[in-house]
């Protein structure tokens, strides 16, 4: 790894770990046995450092979803994979995007973008290779799929319930809201494997007597 990537690897570790706002550049160079110049000639600011750093982070998460689907081949379950990974670790993105939104707009806008581009092409590509496999019915439009998950879940990270103690619960809603919301576009051999992975891939979550 270059000096720069080393730099963004434990950046990026720093901000989801400790919060961005609290980790200054001196405690990255601190940790680093380096110069806080070295960060300047290297980043220019803090805010690209954050950017980058944050772009490592997203690059990490799709790679940790990749190995974690495998072998699978079945494309309604990968989505399915990949989907309980996002939730599992909507806290940290939830605290993550808050910091951001607040106290660096300009990466929070150009983070946003990014992401979003991302997961709407992957969320859209799942869909379709839904419908074409016959998990998801014909009516199953991918745009308004995309509009409606996408919501529901923006929703949930930016309300202020994952800042409280009961951030389990949410994350077991949210989980109940996707899989049901994903059983209505299934047709039967669909809700077989939501069916057949909800158990394997979801039994941990918390339950819940409201549920």
């Amino acid at each position: 790894m270059t000096q720069k990537e080393i730099i963004v690897e434990k950046a990026s570790q720093m901000f989801v770990t400790q919060g961005i706002k609290a980790v200054r550049m001196d405690d990255i160079a601190q940790e680093l046995s380096i110069s806080k110049r070295t960060l300047y000639e290297l980043f220019g600011d803090k805010e690209e450092l954050i950017y980058q750093s944050i772009c490592h982070y997203i690059a990490q998460s799709k790679e940790r979803r990749k190995a974690q689907c495998g072998n699978v081949d079945n494309v309604l379950e990968v989505m399915l994979i990949s989907l309980r990974d996002m939730i599992n670790h909507a806290p940290i993105a939830c605290r993550m995007r808050r910091n951001l939104q607040r106290f660096y707009p300009s990466v929070f806008s150009r983070i946003e973008g990014d992401a979003y581009t991302n997961t709407t092409a992957d969320l859209s590509s799942w869909i379709k290779e839904c419908v074409a496999c016959g998990y998801f019915t014909q009516t199953a439009d991918s745009n308004f799929v995309v509009k409606v998950l996408q919501s529901s879940v923006q929703g949930l990270m930016m309300g202020d319930s994952l800042e409280r103690e009961d951030a389990e619960e949410v994350i077991c809603t949210m989980t109940y809201a996707i899989v049901v919301f994903l059983r209505g576009l299934c047709s039967q051999s669909g809700m077989e494997v939501i069916d057949r992975c909800f158990g394997k891939y979801f039994g941990n979550i918390v339950e819940h007597k409201a549920l």
